[in-house]
């Protein structure tokens, strides 16, 4: 039995053996043999590293191999959600108003003696509005490149097609998290409204409401979903929706199974193909929810320190002053999470987020106590017009230049929103100049959203359809911008409740 064939197996073209006695009977110097050896060798250059007219090697005569598709490591259509379940509606202005009825009288009386006249009670009205905004993105292809064989096919139309995944991808995170006082252009997402509600006057009213469910780091179960649910049915809400980021809608579900509570009855793995089942729905005692994940409403991705800008037209990075104090503090949260912590900022605006920057060293923090960040604006030709507080977790076993930072908050570099301050005013019971974290965001955690989700409560107001407009040809490049006005509206804040520092589930 052979195990492998030998170079005397090998046969020449006319015939004769290709052995041993060839090559030792060859004539051709060392020389001539490196030469032959160069021309024939096809090695791994590509061909269009090829520059000299004068190449000997055979790889000057290959073709390429070129798959001839093209692999997409970005986002898909499938991958914008959100933004696919709102309902869209024409707008007429750039300002959208609304009326909502609050009251149909107040609730007292309504039993009078015979004869007499009832008490009168009206119903009670409030008009609100919320501002249309303006996303856009501009493109641009050479007439050359329109000529050019390519792999895509018609280069126009691809970049066309990529505008607009581009702009709805920003579409649909904004749904979640933009937000005016932050950023004036931006418009008010699902967050920021439910934040702005008229019912709480201040910050820690609506963090101790029952609108707002802290999880504080733990995974979100079946009855966080069943509480909040009971509480939005006495705000006479239908809901019908949970979404939030992939992890939390994975999380839930494998609580349902290592439960067993789920239905089996769906056949939804038919002649045993695989393991596993899809939760598409969870029925609660009071409605039928559908559980929806959108990867753009991650929170935030974490960050180390140093690195570069998002924009050449971001902020400046932010200066530090001095020393982060730590504070006796009435509203912390830091009974459940004291320890040593790192603290970072930066700066955005509109175009851009900057590198981040130490605040402080090690910092620690007992039970009782909270955070003060002092930093100011590191100028630069692009004003910043907010700033993200980020944290490690706590304890951590590594140098700051080491260590995953998580953005916790984003504060107004200016203004007077009650409940998000800013830092020319101080936020959340700071001095001006000062931002106090009370550790009401957590580190490394998410948030979610239940919601009746049809167009009662919340929509999309539209002044245009997303479109594409041509701009005028200066040169042999064919530009165009692809934009979109509109702005979400939560009609009803009351009617949703927002889940925050949702932690991993672990099955023990």
């Amino acid at each position: 039995m052979s195990l492998s064939i030998k170079l005397g197996d090998y046969q020449l073209g006319h015939g004769a053996s290709f052995g041993q006695e060839d090559v030792n009977d060859a004539s051709m110097s060392s020389q001539e043999l490196q030469d032959l050896s160069k021309a024939m060798e096809a090695g791994h250059v590509q061909g269009g590293d090829i520059t000299s007219a004068g190449q000997t090697n055979a790889g000057a005569l290959k073709y390429e191999s070129l798959d001839n598709a093209l692999r997409l490591t970005q986002w898909k259509d499938s991958h914008i959600r959100f933004w696919k379940r709102v309902a869209k509606e024409a707008a007429y202005s750039t300002v959208e108003e609304f009326n909502v009825q609050t009251s149909y009288g107040q609730d007292r009386g309504g039993f009078w003696s015979e004869g007499e006249l009832p008490e009168e009670e009206n119903s009670l009205y409030t008009r609100k509005l919320e501002k249309v905004k303006y996303m856009g993105v501009s493109r641009g292809v050479t007439h050359v490149a329109q000529l050019v064989k390519n792999q895509v096919g018609d280069l126009y139309r691809k970049e066309i097609s990529d505008g607009m995944l581009y702009l709805l991808q920003k579409a649909d995170r904004g749904l979640f998290y933009a937000d005016e006082a932050v950023v004036s252009d931006e418009w008010n997402g699902i967050y920021a409204q439910h934040l702005n509600m008229d019912n709480y006057s201040s910050l820690e009213q609506y963090m101790e409401s029952d609108h707002v469910v802290d999880l504080r780091g733990g995974a979100l179960k079946e009855s966080n979903v069943e509480d909040a649910c009971e509480t939005l049915l006495r705000y006479y809400a239908h809901p019908d929706l949970l979404i939030g980021p992939p992890q939390i809608i994975t999380d839930f579900s494998l609580q349902l199974f290592a439960q067993r509570r789920f239905n089996q009855s769906g056949g939804g793995n038919p002649g045993g193909t695989g393991l596993g089942q899809p939760v598409t729905k969870y029925f609660s005692r009071f409605a039928t929810i559908d559980l929806e994940h959108d990867i753009f409403a991650v929170k935030g991705t974490s960050k180390a320190i140093g690195g570069t800008a998002s924009s050449a037209k971001a902020p400046a990075t932010p200066t530090p002053t001095s020393a982060t104090p730590v504070v006796a503090a009435p509203l912390t949260r830091f009974a459940d999470g004291a320890g040593d912590y790192y603290y970072a900022v930066s700066a955005i605006n509109r175009y851009g987020e900057s590198a981040l920057v130490q605040v402080g060293g090690t910092i620690t923090v007992a039970t009782t106590e909270a955070v003060d960040l002092i930093f100011v604006s590191g100028g630069g030709a692009y004003a910043p017009e907010a700033y993200v507080i980020y944290r490690s977790e706590v304890d951590p076993s590594a140098a700051a230049a080491s260590t995953d930072f998580y953005p916790i908050m984003t504060v107004p570099a200016a203004g007077t929103d009650v409940k998000r301050g800013s830092l020319v005013a101080g936020v959340d019971g700071a001095a001006a100049l000062a931002v106090r974290d009370n550790n009401r965001f957590l580190p490394n955690t998410e948030e979610a959203m239940l919601l009746q989700s049809d167009k009662e409560i919340f929509g999309f107001k539209q002044l245009a359809p997303m479109m594409k407009m041509d701009l005028a040809v200066l040169a042999p490049i064919n530009r165009f911008m692809i934009l979109l006005y509109g702005t979400p509206i939560l009609y009803v804040p009351s009617k949703t409740i927002r889940f925050i520092n949702i932690g991993k589930f672990t099955i023990v």
